[in-house]
């Protein structure tokens, strides 16, 4: 019973000092290193993936952000595929026009209006939830990533003019209206 009870409390102070380790703040400049098998590496938290990183890559810690961390990426890449500005990649960038509102019903509706002609700005501005609403729904120049995934491909996949259908995500219904 009283080795029990030792292993008990051995188990328990193991379990606070991984908690405690699991709390570290990460400072800017902290070498950090993958543990696990791979790691996503994303545009931002919770963005589209650009890699996976495998076990024990160096990264060098920029900031906290919640549950995410923001890194530098230590290693090599062929110099001549590289650009200072994501603006210098075609098709990289895109502009759209967004209708943000909290029901299927009401984002169905406001499609049948565009698709009989009215104007996108002016729904936008009177029914959208969304923060860019007083701009007519303008998100002004957006690149690949910064939006959620499933918001990300509805936009790239439209042509310049083209209205999209109605997009469900989290925040939600979603109509955009590419314009560059």
């Amino acid at each position: 019973m009283k080795r029990l009870a030792s292993l008990f409390l051995i188990l328990l102070i193991f379990s606070f000092v991984i908690n405690i380790k699991a709390q570290v703040t990460l400072k800017q400049g902290d070498e950090i290193f993958v543990k696990e098998p791979t790691e996503n590496l994303r545009l931002s938290p919770g963005g589209s993936i650009i890699c996976q990183l495998p076990q024990g890559t160096k990264l060098i810690a920029i900031e906290e952000q919640g549950n995410w961390v923001a890194v530098h990426l230590v290693g090599y890449i062929w110099k001549n595929s590289l650009t200072q500005s994501r603006f210098d990649i075609p098709g990289f960038t895109m502009r759209a026009l967004h209708i943000l509102v909290a029901t299927e019903e009401e984002a169905k509706e406001i499609k049948s209006l565009l698709d009989q002609g009215s104007d996108f700005r002016q729904l936008a501005k009177q029914r959208s939830k969304g923060p860019n609403a007083p701009k007519g729904g303008d998100l002004g120049l957006i690149t690949k990533g910064d939006l959620l995934p499933e918001l990300d491909k509805a936009i790239s996949s439209l042509s310049v003019g083209q209205i999209s259908g109605v997009i469900k995500s989290e925040l939600g219904f979603h109509i955009f209206k590419r314009t560059e």
